[in-house]
């Protein structure tokens, strides 16, 4: 069973999943209430890395608007590394920040090609003590404007699965690269329910409530937060990343993926690095860059 993606970052939440079980043995609609803060629970803050300081540094910094669900969001910081012209979008997940990818953001650099990102609400040098997948949007809507039309999008967990979302909407990218991506919400939402304990109907009812609560005037959130059945404009190349043992995002999620967005997608797989890994591996980083840099798909790739 996949760990569930929005506590794959703490092991001290596991305690308060306690909660959430008993009250799901209660009713449904109680598991539901106490679930969904623990669902979208960011904490704790991922830790700059002291090797990625200087990448960090050298960054042109600026902020962007997240207007939030009703308008009452704030910003995120963003970050630009030169050259300026046609650069890499790229997007942290869930728990994540921007400085996971400076070893690509220098290894895109030394090949001549600029970089962009940005931290999301809560998350690494942003304010804020949550986020939504609204967010997530709005800071990709904003950069796009500013730096568009992309040469390329990288995401990386619940950030793949925004920058899939973002390009079947209209999103300007040549390339998608796709690293440890999961499907859907659906997906999201039933792998936290088996990992904290809830039944099928805590867990229908925490659907129903997420919904509700995060995206009200979606009717049809489920169907528009589907990386699978979403098809992209054109044919935009894609390469998914994902490692075999993957404890988070089953390998077999990211095979539904590439056969969705076939002839133009493939896929790499890892051994040993997990779901966290995997952004920042050497080898990855060096098939990420050729993809981007010479429209390889990288060596061990397969469709």
């Amino acid at each position: 069973m996949a760990r569930p993606l929005a506590m794959a970052s703490s092991a001290g939440l596991a305690a308060a999943a306690l909660t959430v079980r008993a009250a799901g043995h209660l009713s449904p609609r109680l598991g539901a209430a106490a679930a969904l803060p623990l669902f979208m629970n960011t904490r704790p803050r991922m830790r700059l890395r002291p090797s990625d300081v200087p990448t960090m540094l050298a960054a042109e910094r600026s902020t962007v608007p997240v207007p939030g669900m009703h308008g009452r969001g704030g910003e995120a910081v963003a970050y630009a590394w030169e050259p300026a012209e046609s650069p890499v979008l790229l997007v942290h997940g869930w728990g994540g920040r921007a400085a996971q990818y400076a070893p690509l953001v220098r290894a895109l650099h030394d090949a001549g090609i600029g970089t962009v990102a940005f931290d999301a609400p809560a998350h690494g040098d942003s304010p804020g003590r949550g986020t939504y997948i609204v967010d997530f949007q709005a800071a990709i809507t904003e950069l796009a404007r500013r730096h568009g039309p992309f040469r390329a999008a990288v995401g990386h967990s619940f950030g793949a699965f925004a920058t899939l979302i973002a390009v079947a909407e209209g999103l300007e990218a040549s390339r998608v690269a796709a690293i440890s991506a999961p499907p859907d919400s659906a997906f999201m939402i039933s792998s936290f329910a088996h990992g904290v304990g809830l039944g099928p109907a805590s867990a229908k009812a925490l659907r129903d409530r997420f919904a509700r609560r995060i995206l009200p005037h979606e009717p049809q959130a489920f169907e528009r937060y589907n990386a699978v059945d979403r098809p992209f404009p054109g044919d935009v190349p894609c390469l998914f990343v994902h490692d075999t043992a993957d404890p988070v995002v089953p390998l077999a999620e990211a095979e539904r993926l590439v056969e969705a967005r076939q002839p133009n997608a493939s896929l790499v797989t890892t051994t040993g690095l997990g779901h966290y890994r995997t952004v920042s591996d050497p080898a990855v980083v060096e098939a990420v860059t050729a993809f981007i840099a010479d429209g390889a798909r990288g060596p061990s790739a397969r469709p």
